[in-house]
């Protein structure tokens, strides 16, 4: 099966470059035009240092991804965890992700803090492009950046009037509706609406087949009953209304007013494959407001930036019209941006004051009425910042470097029914940032760069009680601000024609790591998990890019590009005191958990510039290590395990890992996609696109088996 699936697909490939063999209008791909707006200062991709990785509106509209987690992990390599549901996070870099926490990859859109962590809330059907910045860009943002950054750019409104609709259906039950309107209303004013609705209205199907070979172990921990199983209780739906205004008030002043609402109800929530958890469904509602005031001259521009975006999430006891609220949470992020940047000839600078408030409150409850204790206390921080960061180009060198001064104050909110007192914390620290690159050859570059980053700790780990997995967790109120210091260091090869390798080599140092740690009270018998920080941890690794194309390096005006992405990590571990304090106290090594040592995406893509373009990619994802929480658990919290099979000597012992932590190695996995776009006419387009090509079973997540193959055909009319 596996063979006819390739065949037909390489024969897609070619024939289209058969039948589009004649002379197209040529499209170069020029660094020197791609303008990084994460770097605050519009700096051009050609002069940044640091590893900056662009997914452009051409390459989206050939991914078949319905939200920015399923984009990002289709052509960036990163460690994600994502569960039905519409709930996901990721990591980069050796972070690992995390979905029940604030993560070390931060989220902007427009150059904005998210509200949210959970890129599966996010649709693509607005999105212009993406900027990741690899490497901790503290300096710039703040906390949570230490793996890196994610700016999803959002369409902006043009002066000429366009627009476009576009319908989808697939298995499933999938469809997909979007349209937008973009254009000048007045001289000065431009406005740009936008509305879309996605449904899966049937459970999908679990994938029946895995690529690469398994062992016995591996097909148990999947559990062989999953394989081409149905997940019951994965419908969902979701709704997203977009408004941007531009107003150019003069020669001098402009505004660009932003509002994104994303809403949905009853989103089907199946828990783990054997939904020990129960069948429930959720809600929730997304809103990002913002605007950006400039005033532009020839040297200077001052950016003055109010925003603010919330999150609710309302969770339902089960899935029934009896089903009552027993879980609501609202998180809300508000702030003032305000920059000014100056060119002086050859050199840049910008200087700027962040002022970022984050409140997040929650409820839980017994019944409709009856409120017990929440998973954790309400909790506030404002964040105070000033930084300054400078950029100078001469000839072939390009340098940038900066400073960042962070004063948080974080207070935990008294609350009764966990037995917690108010209680407030102040952070405070440095963040230094530097990089450079040199052309030694307008093809040939050598680059490095160097950062400190912060994490701060939330409440969940200082002051939370709450059961993830069947586990109990309690907060740690001694817990410490993580910190880090990364470098990189790298060369790249790029002819802007057809060809683009770069190979870069990263390494972190982690202080006061935060780590699981597991407790047994002997005097209630009662054992859960906590949160430590570990005395350090380190990371290293290995990233790969390539990029060819092949037609135009033979002359062709088409487009056949070869590209791939690999990235390894040599080294992921951190160092975890236990007993301390005690005389059996030791340091035992281990390396961290939920993040893969090898990622990679490669394939091939074939543009005839005159209105077809196929694409094949394909998703390596490597073998990750999990604790094992399948169980259930009895009113006596008497575990008996969802995978009988799995005995203990089948858990990971490698380093310094014990059978008792019960902490399971992944299989690694293939995952394919494909898709092919033809317009009919200049203004229509027609497509199919095929998720999990070659219907692989496999999870993001323990426990939770992502769809299997998924075909969607689509139409689209630009006007």
């Amino acid at each position: 099966m596996n063979k006819k699936f390739f065949t037909g697909i390489f024969a897609l490939l070619f024939t289209g470059t058969l039948l589009y063999a004649q002379d197209s209008a040529e499209q170069t791909y020029d660094l020197e035009e791609v303008v990084v707006t994460a770097t605050r200062m519009g700096l051009p991709l050609k002069s940044v240092p640091q590893k900056v990785e662009i997914i452009d509106s051409k390459k989206i509209t050939t991914v078949q991804a319905d939200n920015a987690a399923d984009l990002l992990k289709r052509t960036v390599n990163l460690d994600i965890i994502q569960y039905p549901g519409s709930s996901s996070a990721i990591g980069m870099r050796g972070f690992s992700p995390s979905a029940h926490n604030r993560n070390y990859t931060l989220v902007l859109i427009d150059g904005k803090p998210a509200g949210t962590t959970n890129l599966t809330s996010i649709p693509t059907d607005f999105i212009e492009m993406i900027e990741v910045v690899k490497g901790p860009y503290s300096v710039l943002y703040g906390s949570d950046a230490m793996g890196g950054v994610i700016n999803i750019i959002t369409r902006k409104p043009g002066d000429s009037r366009t627009g476009n609709i576009s319908l989808s259906a697939g298995n499933f039950g999938q469809t997909n509706f979007n349209g937008y309107a973009s254009g000048g209303i007045s001289d000065n004013v431009s406005l740009a609406l936008g509305f879309s609705r996605k449904a899966q209205d049937k459970d999908y199907r679990i994938g029946k087949k895995n690529l690469i070979s398994l062992s016995e172990k591996e097909e148990l921990i999947l559990d062989k009953k999953s394989y081409g199983d149905i997940m019951t209780n994965s419908q969902y739906q979701i709704n997203q209304f977009m408004g941007k205004l531009n107003i150019g008030f003069n020669d001098l002043w402009s505004a660009d007013l932003s509002g994104i609402f994303v809403t949905s109800n009853d989103i089907e929530m199946p828990g783990n494959y054997w939904h020990s958890e129960g069948l429930t469904k959720k809600d929730f509602d997304r809103a990002n407001i913002s605007v950006d005031v400039r005033r532009n001259t020839f040297n200077n521009t001052l950016l003055i930036s109010p925003y603010y975006s919330v999150y609710n999430e309302s969770n339902y006891d089960n899935n029934t019209d009896n089903a009552f609220i027993n879980y609501k949470e609202s998180v809300k992020q508000y702030g003032l941006k305000l920059s000014d940047t100056h060119t002086w000839g050859d050199f840049q600078l910008i200087g700027g004051i962040d002022l970022d408030a984050l409140n997040v409150s929650s409820e839980r409850f017994t019944d409709k009425m009856t409120q017990t204790d929440p998973y954790r206390p309400d909790h506030n921080s404002f964040a105070s910042s000033v930084f300054v960061q400078g950029a100078y180009t001469k000839g072939n060198l390009f340098v940038n470097a900066g400073l960042r001064y962070n004063y948080t104050k974080f207070t935990l909110e008294a609350d009764d029914f966990l037995g917690n007192e108010k209680k407030s914390n102040n952070y405070s620290n440095f963040n230094p940032s530097v990089g450079i690159k040199y052309f030694l050859t307008p093809m040939l570059n050598i680059h490095a760069s160097a950062g400190n980053a912060f994490y701060m700790p939330d409440a969940y780990k200082m002051a939370g009680q709450f059961e993830a997995g069947g586990m109990k967790y309690k907060g740690n109120e001694d817990l410490k601000a993580e910190t880090s210091t990364s470098f990189d260091f790298g060369m790249n090869i790029s002819n802007n024609e057809w060809l683009n390798l770069d190979v870069s080599y990263f390494h972190a140092f982690y202080k006061n790591k935060i780590v699981n740690e597991t407790k047994f009270d002997e005097t209630t018998n009662d054992m859960h998990f906590t949160f430590a920080n570990a005395t350090n941890g380190r990371m290293n690794g290995l990233e790969l890019m390539f990029s060819s194309d092949i037609a135009k390096a033979l002359g062709s005006q088409n487009s056949l590009e070869l590209y791939a992405g690999f990235t390894h990590m040599f080294n992921n571990k951190f160092d975890e005191i236990r007993g301390k304090g005690t005389p059996d106290e030791k340091t035992l090594t281990k390396d961290i958990l939920y993040v893969r040592r090898n990622t990679g995406n490669f394939g091939i893509t074939f543009d005839t510039n005159r209105g077809f373009v196929t694409r094949l990619n394909a998703r390596y994802i490597g073998k990750r290590l999990e604790q094992d929480w399948m169980f259930a658990y009895d009113e006596n919290w008497n575990p008996t395990s969802l995978r009988p099979d799995i005995k203990p000597e089948d858990y990971y012992t490698k380093g310094d890992y014990e059978t008792t932590d019960q902490v399971l190695q992944h299989s690694a996995h293939l995952v394919f996609d494909y898709s092919a776009y033809y317009n009919v006419t200049p203004k229509a387009r027609v497509g199919i696109s095929v998720s999990n090509l070659l219907d692989e079973n496999y999870t993001e997540k323990d426990g939770y088996n992502m769809p299997g193959r998924s075909i969607m055909g689509s139409f689209s009319y630009s006007f």
